[in-house]
């Protein structure tokens, strides 16, 4: 039964037996938990801070700034703008309040009109169309060792060794030139 919890440490050469707390330490670690089987990885929530807040902390004697009791300057800028743009009628409160998108009627256009898709003779659609693209033909291969080999004459076959080689089958055939 202990062969199975055995392994060898080949840094000090020698054979080690782990407990089953061992093997379970190792198998949390390999499915990637804590190690320990105790550890809380979600403890109690201790509440450290109240909800009330305090009345005293750093800032709260800082005297606060004047510009947060003056009107932005901004908003006083887009206010003039918008009451100047009702005077001259060029917007109302409906489009103020969001009833209206645009003040303008929507001009038509040539665009707004229904046309045709597809128009013109089919030896204007073939002008525009694009084929396949151009596929170049396959280059012959290179010659191999053995049909750009040229023998001395001493290895150049016989006209037996010729007349042998053709009664061949052509499966049967060393190579496929002489």
């Amino acid at each position: 039964p202990t062969k199975r919890f055995t392994i060898h440490d080949s840094l000090n050469s020698r054979d080690v037996t782990l407990s089953p707390r061992d093997v379970e330490i190792i198998r949390r670690i390999q499915a990637g938990a804590y190690a320990h089987p105790e550890h809380d990885a979600t403890p109690d929530y201790v509440p450290y801070y109240s909800s009330v807040p305090n009345k005293e902390g750093l800032h709260s004697n800082t005297v606060q700034p004047k510009s947060r009791f003056q009107p932005s300057k901004w908003e006083a800028l887009q206010v003039r703008r918008m009451l100047k743009k009702l005077k001259e009628g060029s917007i109302d409160m409906a489009w103020l309040t969001g009833e209206k998108r645009t003040m303008q009627p929507r001009p038509k256009s040539e665009t707004d009109k229904p046309y045709l898709m597809w128009t013109g003779s089919e030896e204007d659609e073939l002008l525009y169309r694009k084929g396949p693209s151009h596929v170049p033909a396959a280059k012959a291969s290179p010659p191999s060792t053995a049909e750009s080999y040229n023998p001395p004459p001493e290895y150049v076959p016989t006209p037996s060794e010729l007349a042998a080689w053709d009664k061949l089958d052509v499966s049967d055939r060393p190579y496929g030139l002489v």
